[in-house]
């Protein structure tokens, strides 16, 4: 029985033969697209009169992983650096930042882990494997450079997973304009 599906016959997504009543897809789905699909079938005989019935079969589309995670924050932009500021004083567990993702996929597909992929100093920070928190794990000291870059990298749970990686810029100082000529972009 012909219905629409965000505008289009069903009849583009579902084709039923007439002879065996076999239901096929006639194009693949996208779970982000469509999550079910009700399909109103009517089963009639060659009688006189002819006789029908109807029923509904419902069509649950599963997710597949085909999403890669996208970061939303640090925002990577192609001609700016983005820095965060952590101060000369910072103690064990300082919050640095929070790197933010999201997965479109559904399910597992979606839950993300965070892993710190590369850093100047891997002594200094950590990243949080379920919440992206990057914090120190030591004291700051007058030795660690000014200038700390970080690469997270954000996973997906999917079989195989995706991924995303993000750079992170720390500036290690107490303000600013103490550290500006330490940069040239």
């Amino acid at each position: 029985i012909d219905t629409q599906i965000h505008g289009n016959p069903i009849s583009t997504y579902i084709s039923v033969n007439a002879e065996s009543g076999v239901l096929q897809a006639v194009r693949s789905f996208d779970y982000e697209q469509i999550k079910t699909i009700n399909i109103f079938v009517k089963g009639q005989d060659g009688g006189s009169p002819p006789l029908s019935s109807n029923t509904t079969i419902k069509l649950i589309i599963q997710d597949q992983n085909d999403n890669p995670p996208q970061v939303l924050y640090p925002v990577q932009t192609g001609g700016s650096v983005v820095a965060e500021m952590v101060p000369r004083s910072a103690d064990v567990g300082y919050l640095v930042t929070k790197v933010v993702a999201v997965d479109v996929d559904s399910g597992q597909n979606a839950w993300l882990s965070y892993k710190l992929q590369k850093a100047t100093d891997r002594a200094l920070f950590e990243v949080g494997l379920q919440n992206g928190e990057i914090r120190t794990i030591r004291q700051v000291t007058d030795k660690d450079a000014v200038k700390q870059r970080l690469t997270v990298i954000v996973e997906d749970n999917g079989q195989p997973s995706r991924s995303a990686t993000v750079i992170v810029n720390v500036v290690v100082a107490d303000s600013f304009p103490e550290v500006l000529s330490e940069f040239t972009d």
